[in-house]
């Protein structure tokens, strides 16, 4: 009977510690809208935890994947701005221009002329046509430097 006794006592002291640890599962924490729970630098998620409860217990990772958002907002704000001042200083550029190639009185006082471009192959077949159909109605102007003709052209 001391055995039997015993066995049951031994038995008895090895289910007891089994069954406090299910009773602590069992008084689980419960869980925040991600999925997890904890207290301080302590945090246990489930396998199903996402992100989203920023300054709370989240998955690990939540505050890098935030951060690298954050960038891309950023650099994506900084584009849209550059795009729109280059847009603003456009119209600008090209008023200032037209008004710079009208306006050959400013030209002669020596401001800035604007660059020069190369002209194509059929520019300058045109260009030598007007020449041609320029001479032939004007024929004086075939001795004359392209300056003397051209501040005659403007006048």
């Amino acid at each position: 009977m001391k055995k039997l006794i015993s066995t049951l006592l031994l038995s008895i002291s090895l289910v007891l510690p089994a069954t406090s640890v299910q009773v602590a599962r069992a008084e689980k924490r419960p869980l925040n809208a991600c999925g997890c729970s904890g207290e301080g630098d302590y945090c246990v998620c489930e396998k199903k935890a996402k992100c989203g409860c920023p300054g709370e217990c989240e998955p690990k990772g939540c505050e890098v994947e935030r951060q690298k958002q954050l960038q891309k907002e950023i650099e994506a704000e900084t584009k849209r701005a550059k795009e729109e001042e280059k847009a603003r200083s456009k119209p600008k550029d090209q008023a200032k221009s037209e008004a710079d190639t009208s306006d050959s009185a400013a030209s002669d006082k020596g401001e800035k002329k604007p660059p020069v471009r190369a002209m194509t192959a059929k520019e300058k077949k045109q260009f030598l046509k007007l020449l041609e159909a320029y001479l032939a109605e004007h024929p004086e102007a075939a001795n004359m430097m392209l300056s003397e003709v051209r501040s005659g052209l403007l006048l």
